[in-house]
């Protein structure tokens, strides 16, 4: 049985990670999933959040997805982000600014208008920002 799995992280501006994974974390349509060596083929989209790749060494290396596809295939892993930032790259403040702006819309616009999706990936995205900036990239 193998223990890790290669894994690839690739945004519109390139590979930001290429690598062997022992896990996987990430953020779905129905909500946060794990991949382990050996997973099932299976393709699934991403939502905002975080995606944490878990390392041999037991580090952990995380990333705030904006979006995106992921697919798991024949043991490999390929996420297909919209866009990808690393913990040490986000102003909290900034992050905390746009979630009050986010919740703020989120407040006030209807569940059937056209712009709630893009309300609620923003509200996401901000949470995820918050959260990456507030904790350890390692364990």
């Amino acid at each position: 049985m193998a223990e890790n799995f290669p894994v690839k992280v690739v945004t519109p501006t390139g590979i930001v990670f290429e690598g062997r994974a022992r896990q996987v974390t990430a953020t779905g349509p129905r909500g946060e999933f794990g991949v382990l060596a050996e997973h099932i083929n299976f393709i699934t989209a991403l939502t905002p959040g975080l995606l944490k790749i878990e390392k041999d060494d037991g580090t952990v290396e995380t990333w705030v997805i904006s979006g995106g596809l992921t697919e798991v295939k024949e043991g490999a892993m390929t996420v297909l982000a919209s866009g990808a930032q690393t913990p040490a790259s986000i102003n909290r403040a900034q992050a905390e600014d746009e979630e009050r702006a986010a919740d703020q819309k989120m407040a006030t616009i209807s569940f059937y208008d056209a712009g709630y999706p893009a309300a609620e990936e923003a509200l996401q995205l901000a949470r995820a920002r918050i959260q990456a900036s507030s904790g350890p990239t390692t364990r």
